[in-house]
């Protein structure tokens, strides 16, 4: 059963829940960005290794599209 005060919240394309999802994102960049982390980011159909300074500059570029990058490190590494 939903919570028809919650349903209230959202306007008709999910608006509410999009903001609260990219809020989240940006939150866990932050996060690896503090820890010097790279992020593992699905990305078409493979794992690619994002560092911590792309991470910094997709935040910066106004949440640009990042991709993997030379030196990445994992499985599929673009």
């Amino acid at each position: 059963m939903t919570d028809s005060g919650t349903l209230r919240h959202l306007d008709a394309d999910g608006a509410a829940i999009d903001e609260a999802l990219r809020r989240a994102a940006a939150a866990a960049r932050r996060e690896y960005v503090r820890a010097g982390l790279s992020m593992p980011v699905w990305r078409s159909g493979r794992l690619v290794w994002i560092e911590p300074t792309e991470l910094t500059q997709y935040d910066a570029d106004g949440h640009a599209g990042i991709r993997g990058h030379q030196g990445a490190k994992g499985i599929g590494a673009v």
